[in-house]
């Protein structure tokens, strides 16, 4: 029988997941024998992505990644029930009962980093990654995700203009766009709601928190997009991963299950990074447009670009027919080593415990 007490430090390390635009998306429920990993709907329908959106799979996998890593600090061995009322149910993702049992991780030195791992937006120094970092990055993998890290300089760049074309459609995007601006943090007294992303985390220009206020209305925005601007934005939105030392892309099928195995391996790729004092900065737009295009949610004026997006990514990659981009990081070793972090909504918000014992 698992104590209380252990559930809630697993709980606080499942928190720690990160989630899109620091959504936080999950609920955790502990009934005495199981907890289970949901999508809490009363709190953020319609606030950030849907419940079986590529982006919400990736963040319950990562969830479900530091739980896993937690209770093997503990000694305790995690049983995942993937799906327990089905995937027609896309809101329930798991179930999760823990026994006593030592258990050696996939990668001894992950085992100490969940509770570390961080988003650092700011610049990072030209030093090559380390090739014992390298190797140890090819050891992991999880179920059909995959790694591939990208450290040549001619590679980088064709990623950054990846990143930019993408960067082009979503700024033209007036779903994309308006999501991204109402989780934007701009005052004291917003950052205290300790969800969505607080401006300080986000390494802006001189001036750039007055643009970003600026652009924040549609009607705006898309006068704005006929002069040209989103192409600008892009422009200083894929600079710092042209100019990367170094790019991990967390690779599996495009369907929920790889969603949820790119989840997993993308935590544990980036709690091992910051262990090795190795920044990283998720740039998922690639990822999002690639879902927006198979599920037929690009705008039809953009679609061509989509389209030319996907094939790109596909051969920049050297992806098969079966894989696709989940999240790109950009890696380094930071400049500024203690990056500002968002907030996290207090446990009894994302947690409900109905044991009796």
């Amino acid at each position: 029988m698992t104590d209380k007490d252990t559930i809630l430090q697993l709980v606080n390390a499942g928190h720690r997941a990160p989630s899109a635009d620091n959504s936080q998306p999950w609920h955790f429920h502990w009934d005495g024998e199981q907890l289970s990993l949901r999508y809490d709907h009363a709190r953020v329908a319609g606030r950030t992505f849907p419940p079986d959106n590529q982006a919400t799979l990736l963040s319950m996998g990562a969830a479900v990644e530091n739980i896993v890593n937690a209770a093997q600090q503990r000694d305790l061995k995690t049983e995942i029930h993937w799906w327990p009322e089905g995937e027609a149910n896309c809101a329930y993702y798991a179930a999760l009962g823990f026994k006593p049992s030592p258990v050696k991780p996939l990668l001894e030195r992950t085992k100490q980093y969940p509770s570390i791992r961080h988003t650092n937006r700011f610049p990072y120094k030209n030093t090559p990654l380390p090739r014992d970092v390298l190797d140890s990055l090819g050891e992991l993998s999880e179920s059909s995700a995959r790694l591939i890290t990208i450290n040549e300089p001619s590679q980088i760049r064709q990623v950054g203009q990846l990143v930019k074309s993408a960067s082009e459609i979503r700024f033209q995007t007036r779903e994309v766009h308006e999501w991204l601006m109402a989780s934007l943090r701009f005052s004291e007294d917003s950052v205290k709601e300790a969800d969505g992303l607080d401006l300080k985390t986000l390494a802006l220009p001189p001036g750039g928190s007055y643009l970003l206020k600026f652009i924040g209305d549609w009607n705006r925005m898309k006068i704005l997009n006929r002069l040209g601007i989103y192409k600008f934005l892009a422009t200083v939105d894929s600079a710092p991963v042209a100019g990367a030392p170094a790019l991990l892309a967390v690779i599996a099928p495009p369907d929920a299950t790889g969603a949820l195995d790119a989840g997993m391996l993308l935590n544990r790729s980036w709690s091992y990074l910051n262990g090795q004092h190795i920044a990283a900065h998720p740039y998922y737009v690639i990822s999002d447009q690639l879902a927006r295009l198979s599920t037929g949610t690009v705008p039809s004026d953009l679609v061509g670009a989509a389209t030319t997006l996907a094939s790109n990514c596909k051969s920049t990659l050297g992806l098969s027919g079966e894989e696709s981009l989940h999240m790109l990081l950009r890696i380094g070793y930071p400049k500024k080593q203690a990056p500002p972090s968002s907030l996290r909504l207090p446990i009894e918000k994302v947690f409900t415990d109905t044991s009796t014992r």
